[in-house]
């Protein structure tokens, strides 16, 4: 069996869907504690099993006490951190060697799994010049990318209003130019079209039943056809 076969096969059996699920988990781990974790079932074992072991966990946020508490063999344990006078934070590692570092695993045909068991983010990869289109060849998801990019960027890639609405409001989608037939397919009502401040006649031509339309006081006739739909 192949590793990413076993590695599939793990998370299934962990009860997650796939990697990218196990890779959420383990972002709001780096946040929230490491208790996140062990309440699923991922242990240290486990994670490195699916291919983080420590030097990507700690890139992804985790401390060294927090990775003792998830069974990772640590030489000198962080002891927990107490409160102390504000110090200036340490600059990003955002050097040109690192840029051209991430730059160069992207040209050599690196998936977005393998980025990621480096440690490496869809922010890593932005700051190093590396745009939505290529990232999202690589594997990275909708959900993933929409933090970081924008709006306009990720229609060019042909996600519908429908996949984009989950991460934009509805007014951010008719401003960058979905269509009113396109609204209405994505689950939006009559009433929404209107608070956008599409027109009747857009609305009309979008495709809703008579029934939808006279509930919010509209006729099925345009009394303009030259205006047509966004």
């Amino acid at each position: 069996m192949s590793e990413a076969r076993e590695r599939l096969r793990l998370c299934q059996t962990l009860g997650f869907k796939d990697i990218n699920s196990v890779y959420a988990l383990i972002l709001k781990g780096a946040q929230k504690g490491p208790e996140l974790l062990l309440k699923r079932g991922l242990n240290g074992s486990k994670l490195t099993a699916l291919g983080y072991d420590i030097t990507g966990m700690k890139k992804l946020g985790y401390t060294d006490f927090a990775l003792q508490k998830l069974g990772y063999k640590i030489a000198t344990p962080e002891p927990i951190p107490s409160p102390a006078p504000e110090t200036k934070p340490e600059p990003p590692e955002e050097e040109p060697n690192q840029r051209m570092n991430i730059r160069n695993l992207v040209s050599q045909g690196l998936s977005a799994n393998e980025l990621k068991q480096r440690g490496i983010t869809v922010r890593h990869c932005r700051n190093a010049g590396i745009d939505a289109r290529e990232l999202h060849r690589l594997g990275f998801e909708l959900h993933e990318l929409a933090g970081e990019y924008s709006l306009t960027e990720l229609k060019k890639l042909g996600f519908n209003p429908r996949e984009l609405s989950h991460h934009f409001t509805g007014q951010d989608l008719r401003d960058v130019g979905f269509s009113a037939q396109e609204m209405r397919c994505a689950g939006f009502s009559v009433r929404d079209l209107i608070n956008f401040n599409f027109n009747e006649n857009q609305i009309i031509g979008a495709g809703y039943s008579v029934n939808e339309l006279i509930r919010e006081g509209l006729s099925r006739q345009t009394r303009d056809m030259t205006k047509l739909q966004y």
